[in-house]
């Protein structure tokens, strides 16, 4: 199951692809376009050596696909540019684009490498133990070694403005009619508020917008009122609802969950909306913090473990997450709230 719309029905390809080689000629940046599984949809602008190598190799493409599906949700789920590093121990960074809660693709850029502290990202695919993987790098680490340094700073700031040129993407969506039509909610990025007002016009738009607060969720309301049992308002929902409690350790993503109750993806988000007020990827990262909270205060489980229970990809990602949520490290929390 997916999203109904294809990036390709939400974009001008050709004229994304002559603002994309701009883009990347004038940061050191490849660039690419990706669908939501990762396959390329746009040629690859500035494209390095090693990569263009990986890239056409029979065997070896699919693990920089996997690599780019990945970066895409992990910055869905953490709402903000995602930067990693992949299989090749490579940098790069993912920007999502969202429709109608949807998402449908990502930007993703970087073959790059950092003048220090590199180790500080996740590696989101190892493939350490694989020979032909192992073999490959080996044999041209000296293309690797050639690749453009950045500092962390310009890093970020790359980031920061690929984030807002991904605007671009959405105001070719709202000029269409078809999906104006189709599509009476907000065609947002993520990060942006869900109540963020469409636009009927062809005016520009104006995305100046506050983050929302960090409030207690009614989900979290919910569940301090029932014992952490939640029972939907929507009696449709409570199968998908429970999957989700019953998979704690797993990460359960909305198409597996529409499957489950026979329902589009694009229903089921929402449907889930209505019942929480927020957009599945928001709650669904709000319960794990939630789950969290009850394993600091009523276990002496380390983060380390509380993250591996809950089904973070390494302990760094689970403590980035709560801090975003919560504005505290898991350790400062727990010293906090320890019952």
């Amino acid at each position: 199951m997916r999203a109904q719309f294809e990036i390709e029905r939400v974009l001008d390809l050709e004229k994304w692809e002559r603002l994309q080689e701009s883009i990347a000629i004038a940061t050191h940046l490849a660039i690419i376009l990706v669908d939501y599984r990762g396959k390329p949809i746009t040629k690859h602008s500035q494209v390095k050596s090693f990569c263009n190598l990986a890239r056409n190799h029979p065997e070896l493409a699919q693990f920089c696909e996997k690599c780019d599906a990945r970066g895409g949700l992990e910055a869905v789920r953490t709402g903000e540019p995602f930067i990693y590093r992949c299989h090749f121990d490579i940098i790069d960074l993912a920007i999502p684009i969202m429709v109608d809660n949807n998402y449908v693709g990502a930007i993703m850029a970087g073959e790059i490498l950092l003048d220090e502290d590199q180790e500080e990202f996740e590696q989101i695919l190892n493939l350490d133990t694989r020979a032909d993987v192992v073999a490959f790098k080996a044999e041209h680490q000296s293309l690797i070694d050639a690749y453009p340094h950045f500092s962390l700073a310009d890093l970020n700031n790359a980031a920061s403005m690929l984030e807002q040129l991904s605007e671009y993407i959405v105001t070719e969506a709202i000029k269409k009619d078809y999906l104006i039509k189709a599509y009476q909610q907000t065609l947002r990025l993520t990060k942006r508020p869900a109540n963020f007002p469409i636009v009927e016009n062809k005016e520009p738009i104006d995305l100046s917008f506050i983050q929302e607060d960090i409030r207690q969720s009614v989900l979290e309301k919910r569940l301090s009122q029932t014992s952490g049992i939640y029972q939907a308002k929507n009696k449709i929902l409570q199968p998908a609802v429970d999957a989700v409690f019953v998979n704690k350790g797993s990460h359960v993503d909305l198409p597996t969950l529409a499957q489950l109750i026979n329902l589009s993806p694009s229903h089921l988000s929402r449907l889930l909306k209505e019942e929480f007020g927020e957009p599945f990827s928001q709650i669904y990262s709000k319960l794990k913090i939630y789950w969290a909270e009850e394993l600091l205060k009523d276990t002496d489980l380390t983060i380390s473990e509380i993250s591996e229970e809950l089904g973070y990809i390494e302990p760094s990602y689970f403590i980035r997450s709560f801090k975003k949520i919560k504005g505290l490290t898991p350790l400062k929390w727990r010293q906090q709230n320890r019952r």
